[in-house]
């Protein structure tokens, strides 16, 4: 009795996928190119090495061992800060060399400027590791955009918001310097100017806000006293920028109106009312854009003062100090403005339908 033995299945021998010469010079040649065009636009805007580095970390993304040495949290807090008058030093004003040495300070611990509007649509682009900060003015005070004569030729004033701003971000372009004014109908003063000087503030990416018509305690006002005031305020910047839409008020003294759909829904005399942001007076930093707790109808404000006037321990260099103390608490960007990266551990106070198209990132 012979065994019968299955016939193994021959099977067709594998074709190795052979590249030709072409291929890799294709492949390197695409490769190089890259690598110069990052080189390039790292160092043509007078980078070094350093530069070079960070570009390519924008192109990869960060690695998890990056996002813990730079504390990435784009879950942290934001400081808008509150300015009023450029003068002598008080409880409401800062002369012009402190609110340069504020500027200064802010930069140098890692602040860059962006728009509030920017901020409150959750549209934040700032450098991998840095830090937003949002400045605002209120009162439109003289001291804050003023125009002198110099050796006959019109200025603007050096030792002004302003000024003291422009000169800055010559000096520190980097700084993306802007800011929202919150105007009333003083507009800066000097009369004359006052066309030139809001077509300035808008050509130069400026913002100006709504601080009403007579800065009133809105909550004292019913409904029509307070859309007069705030369609008044409308009403006098488009005199002279027709097309100007305010995105946002400071609400005099903080007090909101008793009506707060006002603020987003209101109208009088065919002028509509739709912020899309209002501020408080204080006393502290605002949420992150997606933090569960974020309310742009209710922005705490962080007040510009001198340590020395600080007696609640809840101005600009306490919190600047307390950040330095409290890193972790503080926002730090990714450098990607398409992506919010939020560590582990914060990711219960994420509010995700606040995304909209971004990507959520944790590590």
């Amino acid at each position: 009795m012979t065994e019968e033995f299955e016939r193994p299945v021959r099977r067709r021998p594998r074709q190795r996928v052979r590249f030709t010469r072409r291929f890799y010079i294709a492949i390197s040649t695409i490769v190089l190119v890259i690598f110069i065009i990052i080189l390039v636009a790292a160092l043509s805007s007078g980078g070094d090495s350093g530069d070079f580095v960070d570009a390519m970390a924008i192109v990869d993304g960060l690695n998890e061992a990056q996002l813990n040495q730079l504390k990435v949290n784009e879950q942290g807090a934001v400081m808008v800060l509150e300015y009023h008058r450029i003068g002598e030093e008080g409880r409401w004003s800062r002369t012009p060399e402190n609110f340069r040495a504020d500027l200064e300070f802010l930069y140098n611990e890692g602040y860059r400027c962006v728009g509030l509007d920017d901020y409150v649509s959750n549209n934040i682009d700032v450098e991998a590791g840095f830090t937003p900060v949002i400045l605002t003015f209120d009162d439109s005070d003289p001291s804050q955009f003023r125009y002198i004569d110099e050796n006959g030729k019109t200025v603007i004033d050096p030792s002004c918001a302003v000024g003291v701003m422009e000169q800055f971000d010559e000096e520190y372009p980097d700084f993306n310097i802007t800011a929202t004014f919150y105007v009333l109908p003083t507009l800066f003063g000097q009369e004359e100017y006052v066309s030139e000087k809001l077509s300035f503030l808008v050509d130069k990416g400026y913002d100006i806000g709504n601080h009403t018509i007579n800065h009133p305690s809105l909550a004292d006002l019913d409904d029509e006293s307070v859309l007069e005031e705030i369609t008044g305020n409308i009403s006098l910047v488009r005199e002279y920028l027709p097309e100007y839409e305010q995105k946002s008020i400071a609400l005099p003294n903080g007090s909101e109106p008793q009506n707060p759909s006002l603020l987003t829904s209101g109208s009088l005399d065919g002028i509509d009312v739709m912020f899309e942001a209002s501020l408080l007076v204080g006393a502290n930093p605002a949420p992150a854009p997606c933090d569960c707790d974020f309310d742009p109808l209710r922005l705490p404000r962080v007040q510009a003062l001198d340590p020395s006037l600080d007696t609640g321990d809840c101005g600009i260099y306490a919190w600047i100090q307390y950040f330095m103390e409290n890193p972790e608490r503080r926002y730090c960007s990714d450098g990607n403005p398409d992506v919010v990266t939020v560590p582990k551990h914060m990711i219960d106070r994420l509010d995700q339908s606040r995304l909209g198209d971004k990507e959520l990132r944790t590590y």
